[in-house]
């Protein structure tokens, strides 16, 4: 009777593993798909383009002086960084991550199905994402990237980086020009919530990034305006072209980050040097009329700029408002202005943006005609922008105050051969105000903060004690990825030392 029990007992523990290996899979969860269609995956990595920079943009915004902080001895105000924290890391975790496999998923879902404009689209997003990184943080992961089997990783040089960035850009606008596979903008739009897949457009966006990418390398005895004059040419050629990451703005979690409904400008003030540039202060004779739509007065009416590393001055009438416009915490009823508010869509690039990198490369030519007609076109673009994204109570700007502010002699010069440098470079800070932190840092560095190309521009002068002196030429790599498994690696380039982010990136470099 033991004995057949014991069979009975081993008969059915051969029949229940039969069963679990033919019925149940562990591996597999039947009421959730683990292959999704390659479309799907586009939204959340598009949102996650716009909130990284916004996210990052907390601190490189310091680092611009687009704001400064509401109180005396912020970090980023000094040009320092937070030991032992993430802040400044999203860029980094966004491409490694938020986009990361999920994007090398979507290109191979789109080249199996021989989805050639979405693997063009992949490409496209993959080279921006490079070329964010690599502009935050200089050299970083490429050809180790997403390797599986690894557990620390390898850095690929600035300079490779650059490299890849062209490679994959220009694969991709080969790819958005196939007609014959699966191709189909009825397909990409149900993912691509930035142009609705309209490969015409994704591809002006990507001759974009290529003359970001070359007119980034100003310094170098390879630069080539002629190159970043064709590329600029063949990307946005009206506004309508700009890359707009749209946000609901109905509950806080599908909000514009910077809008009222997230809070996260509580402690944001706009800057001395923003204001100078706009009041007349800078360009003499000429009161920006986009003042009113992007920055915000003080109770008395005044346009006020706070300086960095100082307490803001809390006299009612004298006290500079939030972005938001109000004084105090926003509550989710708070309008907002501007790229300020929750409703609002984030610019990723835009044509205004394309037309001062056009004038920029034109005026180190010595093509002063063309420099010219394209620094006028950008000041027009930019205020055609604020335009279309200023909201009630506040009045868009008319033709005849668009005329007349074109008209000043101060801001566009009647002579070609009185355009500046200064000229193209601050009215192009004026144009990304909010939103290019990283572009506008990148010219920053490039011309090594010159305040005679800023004119306007100073510096606290208590920097962060690790600085020596020097102010910031790159950002840490993300602290819980870098520093605590990778640590390593960025010894290789002194990324264990107090002054790393001071030392100056291959791109900008002479």
């Amino acid at each position: 009777m033991k004995k057949l029990l014991k069979y009975i007992t081993l008969g059915l523990g051969f029949a229940m593993m039969v069963s679990c290996q033919d019925f149940v899979d562990i591996n597999t969860n039947p009421n959730f798909p683990q292959v999704v269609e390659p479309v799907v995956l586009v939204p959340p990595m598009q949102a996650q383009m716009a909130l990284a920079v916004q996210f990052d943009g907390r601190f490189l915004g310091k680092y611009v002086q687009n704001f400064a902080h509401s109180t005396a001895q912020n970090t980023w105000d000094r040009y320092g960084y937070d030991p032992g924290s993430d802040n400044g890391g999203q860029i980094w975790r966004m491409a490694y991550w938020d986009l990361g496999k999920n994007l090398s998923l979507m290109m191979e879902g789109a080249e199996k199905e021989s989805r050639w404009d979405l693997l063009g689209l992949g490409k496209v997003m993959r080279a921006w994402s490079w070329q964010m990184t690599t502009d935050m943080h200089g050299e970083m992961i490429l050809t180790q990237a997403f390797d599986q089997t690894r557990k620390t990783f390898d850095y690929d040089s600035q300079e490779a980086v650059y490299a890849e960035v062209v490679k994959l850009a220009n694969e991709g606008i080969g790819l958005l020009a196939k007609t014959d596979g699966a191709v189909s903008q009825a397909y990409m739009t149900r993912g691509d919530k930035i142009y609705a897949g309209d490969r015409a457009k994704w591809t002006k966006f990507a001759y974009g990034l290529l003359a970001r990418n070359a007119n980034n390398l100003i310094n170098k005895a390879s630069y080539n305006p002629d190159k970043v004059i064709e590329y600029a040419d063949k990307a946005m050629a009206s506004i309508n072209d700009d890359a707009m990451v749209a946000f609901d703005g109905t509950v806080s979690t599908n909000s514009n980050f910077w809008g009222p409904s997230r809070a996260n400008m509580n402690a944001f003030r706009q800057t001395k040097f923003i204001v100078g540039l706009m009041d007349s202060t800078v360009f003499k004779g000429a009161r920006d009329p986009r003042i009113s739509s992007i920055l915000v007065p003080s109770t008395d009416g005044v346009y006020r700029g706070h300086t960095a590393n100082t307490a803001e001055v809390t006299a009612a009438a004298t006290r500079i408002p939030t972005p938001w416009g109000i004084v105090g915490a926003p509550t989710a009823a708070t309008p907002g202005k501007y790229l300020f508010r929750n409703a609002a869509p984030f610019p990723l690039m835009t044509y205004a943006e394309m037309q001062f990198i056009k004038a920029e490369a034109a005026f180190i030519k010595g093509d002063k005609e063309m420099a010219l007609a394209a620094y006028k076109n950008g000041i027009s673009a930019s205020i055609d922008m604020v335009n279309k994204y200023t909201i009630d109570p506040t009045p868009k700007i008319d033709a005849a105050a668009k005329a007349a502010f074109l008209g000043k002699t101060s801001v566009v010069p009647a002579n070609a051969g009185e355009l500046t440098l200064s000229h193209i470079m601050t009215q192009k800070y004026i144009a990304l105000f909010g939103f290019g932190f990283l572009e506008t840092w990148n010219d920053m560095r490039k011309y090594h903060y010159d305040a005679n190309i800023y004119k306007g521009l100073t510096f606290t002068s208590s920097l962060y004690p690790d600085n020596s002196g020097k102010l910031a030429y790159r950002i840490r790599p993300r602290y819980n990825s870098e520093y605590v498994w990778n640590l390593e690696t960025l010894k290789k380039y002194g990324g264990d030392k107090p002054e790393f982010h001071t030392t100056e990136l291959w791109f900008s470099q002479k």
